[in-house]
């Protein structure tokens, strides 16, 4: 499990709490070496990219560039 609690594999709750749950670790940059921080980074990275799997899962659509309209031009 990481620090973030979700255990590896496992898919976080999607939305807005999953996202601020995946992005707590972030709070611990303050009392972490420097030399630490690019693990924390991926930690929260590899969270972030489960929670848009989950959200795909789920049948969910991913924004389309441009404000989701297509451009005529």
């Amino acid at each position: 499990m990481t620090d973030s609690g979700i255990a590896a594999g496992e898919h976080p709750a999607s939305g807005a709490g999953g996202v601020q749950t995946v992005l707590s670790p972030l709070g611990r940059l303050a009392h972490t070496p420097v030399s630490e921080h690019v693990d924390v980074f991926e930690e929260v990275l590899a969270g972030l990219e489960a929670v848009l799997a989950s959200v795909e899962d789920a049948g969910g659509r991913q924004p389309e560039a441009h404000g989701g309209r297509e451009s005529g031009r």
